[in-house]
């Protein structure tokens, strides 16, 4: 097959700027993903006043439309052509939106009627959900085109699940402060949006001019429709596999993320402003770590490295049902073991799913990074979705009332559904997990059928 110029290119190391550069854009997504998933469904049940399992569904519904719009929209950036390239134009364009719409999902709505509470927001989550869409499926597909390089695809999402970390610090960390700054309750997670939001814009416009010298590849000519394409994703053994995995992890974590408030507050008997004290502690270890999972998976492979990983993350989040108020140091030093686990979740799956896109090529003969990107996506934010719906439900099954004392059985409930539940999730993803099979030496070959070698 004809190689381009820009093609073979993809075969040295990426610049350290572009690496920063690109890095820099997850912080944005992860400011909407970590205050979307931490603190959305807390801001439904506590602040607009809606039952715990209309909310779940709430942000259940606006994931639903994620299952169509995030696999179109990397067919749409897989056949741009611009002077930007093909997924850059959408940083750009799509920067003010995406902040915009995130400050909207917080304007407490003063509706009567709590459907039309629980509805506005409901919209506006559905809406950010988009703008999301629309930045971060071209984002993600940039790995794939800015190298061929096995290990430095590994470098380069280092770089971003680094920067990634730092956005769910600084969300977790600034989250309600700012909400205390801008006076609590409503007017408190108004102000929290808006300067979150805005910084959301700005970070997304750096990410576009630090990647100015990224690689780029040219826009795919012949494609064949969109449902053939999405068979034809289906049809990759490596990706199904790997993506069937990832969303039972993918639940997990949206169970961790939309419970952790719930079980500080009401399990650990500690107040809200906790969460600025236990979510650094699991995201700096998270940062720390991600280099140190770097250097594991070049010795032993992603593949073993990411189980050792997803095992770490499993037994600390079972052993969280044994907490005790009595004992917040030792929690303390289990959130810091969990955030070991969760490293690995936030580096090994984003440093696969380009591999399996050189497989489709060997297969296929076609370049399609943003649709895979896109299925990846959809079937993420499917899956975190699904976590706060299951909270919502547990919470109300449990007996829990807004603004009141809370009976013994919801602190059991919550037990049960953040460290039980999702350990067994993370241990039933070890099955499709097993039949990954892209190792390195895979890897190789594969590269060696598409240049023509073999």
């Amino acid at each position: 097959m004809k190689k381009t110029i820009q093609e073979n290119a993809g075969t040295g190391p990426v610049p350290l700027s572009v690496k920063f550069g690109y890095g820099i854009g997850d912080v944005g997504s992860n400011f909407f993903i970590v205050v979307s998933g931490f603190f959305l469904l807390f801001f439904l049940t506590d602040i607009v006043g809606v039952k715990p399992a209309l909310a779940g569904l709430m942000l259940f519904f606006p994931k639903l439309w994620d299952v169509i719009s995030d696999p179109i929209m990397g067919v749409i950036s897989d056949r741009t052509s611009s002077r930007w390239g093909r997924r850059r134009p959408y940083l750009l364009f799509g920067a003010v939106p995406f902040g915009v719409t995130f400050f909207l999902m917080f304007v407490a709505p003063g509706y009567a009627s709590e459907l039309a509470r629980a509805l506005y927001v409901g919209f506006m989550f559905a809406l950010g959900c988009t703008a999301f869409t629309v930045v971060n499926v071209p984002y993600s597909s940039m790995v794939a085109e800015m190298s061929d390089d096995y290990n430095e695809r590994i470098s380069i999402t280092s770089f971003r699940m680094i920067f990634a970390s730092v956005g769910v610090l600084l969300a977790g960390a600034l989250a309600m402060p700012l909400v205390t700054m801008g006076g609590e309750g409503a007017a408190g997670f108004r102000f929290m949006g808006l300067v979150l939001g805005a910084a959301i814009t700005l970070i997304t416009l750096l990410c576009f001019w630090g990647t100015s010298k990224a690689r780029t590849l040219p826009r795919t000519e012949l494609t064949p429709p969109f449902k053939e394409q999405l068979k034809i994703a289906l049809k990759n053994y490596p990706f199904l596999m790997l993506i069937a995995s990832y969303a039972l992890q993918s639940v997990a974590v949206g169970i961790l993320m939309a419970g952790l408030i719930y079980f500080i507050m009401h399990v650990m008997k500690l107040p809200e402003a906790a969460m600025s004290v236990v979510l650094p502690i699991l995201f700096v270890t998270a940062i720390v770590f991600i280099p140190i999972w770097v250097k594991v998976g070049a010795k032993i492979g992603k593949i073993k490295a990411y189980r050792i990983g997803l095992l770490i993350l499993a037994v600390m989040l079972a052993s969280l049902y044994f907490s005790s108020p009595a004992q917040v140091m030792v929690f303390y030093a289990q959130v810091f073991v969990l955030g070991i686990g969760f490293s690995s979740f936030q580096l090994f799956p984003f440093s696969m799913l380009p591999d399996t896109i050189e497989y489709d090529q060997m297969k296929s003969g076609m370049r399609r990074e943003g649709i895979f990107s896109g299925v990846w996506a959809s079937g993420q934010k499917l899956a975190y979705s699904v976590g706060p719906g299951i909270v919502g439900f547990a919470l109300s099954l449990s007996g829990f009332s807004q603004g009141a004392v809370q009976p013994d059985s919801v602190a059991m409930g919550i037990r049960i559904v953040f460290c039980i539940f999702p350990a067994l999730l993370l241990l039933l993803s070890f099955i499709p997990y097993s039949r990954y099979d892209l190792t390195e030496e895979r890897f190789r070959e594969i590269k060696a059928v598409i240049a023509g070698e073999k």
